[in-house]
């Protein structure tokens, strides 16, 4: 036998191991009707005399009556069977949530790489309004040649084949050519976006676009002309 102390009036009870077990050691103040779990308020002690006992009904008992804490010790386990679910459910959730945002992230090569998933792609991008482009992958598209020639009317010719080297297709970049001087020195730059090269806006896998445009140069500075350089990027 134990003896508890309400930890609402302080008042001490006696409490049998029967009746604390019955009830999940739930008890009821016999005084002020306060309900604790009596082994918190377990005094050291275990002088029983001056103990008072609970009462039920006018009559004296010592302990509480059992199963009249079943019903909370039912809900108690659901909401232990419920908190068993919710980490887990939690982790499964955060694993869709990184799943989601690995696709997102790499939504274009995934497209690239199998078509067919273009249109659930583009579904997980409703929420977040995003679009599905070419890849762009500066790497993967190489200059195969150039040839670069002057116009007998004062411009200048220039002829250059891209490469995709890749298995799957990739946004065309722009083009910068840059003339030069006998130092190699800057005389003229200019930037070709892929409209001004008319070029369509992807090159497929392992497949390459030709180009080929004039352009005029000031006098003064056709004559400081004596090479040039090329260069690809995606702006």
């Amino acid at each position: 036998m134990h003896i508890t102390h309400c930890p609402n009036c302080q008042t001490a009870f006696k409490v049998r191991e029967e009746h604390t077990s019955a009830a999940n050691g739930w008890v009821r103040c016999g005084k002020c009707q306060n309900v604790f779990e009596a082994h918190l308020y377990f005094a050291l002690n275990t002088d029983t005399n001056n103990a008072a006992s609970f009462t039920d009904e006018g009559k004296s008992i010592e302990g509480v009556r059992p199963g009249l804490f079943s019903g909370n010790a039912t809900m108690q386990k659901q909401l232990h069977l419920g908190a068993g679910w919710f980490w887990p459910s939690i982790s499964v959730l955060l694993a869709l949530a990184i799943l989601w945002q690995a696709v997102l992230w790499n939504r274009h090569w995934l497209v690239a790489e199998e078509p067919a998933l273009r249109s659930t792609v583009e579904a997980l991008c409703l929420p977040t309004a995003c679009k599905i482009e070419w890849p762009q992958e500066p790497n993967s598209v190489l200059i195969e040649n150039s040839i670069f020639s002057e116009n007998p009317e004062g411009g200048f010719n220039l002829q250059i084949r891209f490469k995709n080297i890749q298995h799957h297709p990739v946004a065309t970049p722009w083009l910068e050519v840059t003339l030069t001087d006998m130092q190699d020195q800057v005389v003229v730059r200019r930037v070709f976006s892929v409209e001004d090269l008319d070029l369509q806006d992807h090159i497929a896998a392992l497949r390459d676009q030709r180009v080929q445009f004039s352009f005029a140069v000031n006098a003064t500075l056709r004559e400081r002309i004596a090479g040039y350089r090329a260069l690809i990027f995606y702006p």
